[in-house]
């Protein structure tokens, strides 16, 4: 199953969102356990697998940014930090054109998007979609 999560509101968070009669809550019942990132495919994938506070029966679920553009990217490795898979904010911004000036879309057609993992990662991009596939057991 997938959800189209391109158009999501301004600044809001879409690390929840609802699919037919399923809620997905990425923050608190799912533990990111893979990042790819194709340039060839211009294509960033964040694989989430269900941890112990999951209610749904879900093998996972993959958010895909496609047409994706890396424009920042910032970690801090600490292994000791059990927290190190959780996904704290993900959502469409705004990103400054120049002058000051802040955009919604690019010239291009390009939404960005801000991604936010504890402790301390995050990534900063641009892309033309964003889907959720969610695996069903």
């Amino acid at each position: 199953m997938e959800i189209d999560l391109t158009n999501s509101e301004l600044f809001k968070s879409f690390a929840e969102f609802e699919l037919e009669d399923l809620h997905i809550d990425l923050h608190n019942e799912f533990d990111c356990d893979a990042i790819d990132f194709s340039s060839s495919k211009k294509q960033l994938t964040l694989s989430f697998k269900p941890n112990k506070y999951c209610k749904s029966e879900l093998k996972g679920v993959e958010v895909v940014f496609d047409g994706c553009t890396i424009e920042r990217y910032c970690s801090k490795l600490d292994t000791t930090n059990t927290d190190s898979g959780t996904l704290d904010i993900m959502y469409r911004g705004k990103f400054e054109i120049g002058n000051g000036e802040l955009g919604e879309i690019s010239p291009a057609g390009l939404y960005y998007y801000y991604i936010n993992f504890l402790p301390d990662a995050d990534f900063e991009l641009f892309a033309r979609s964003v889907k959720a596939k969610v695996n069903l057991i």
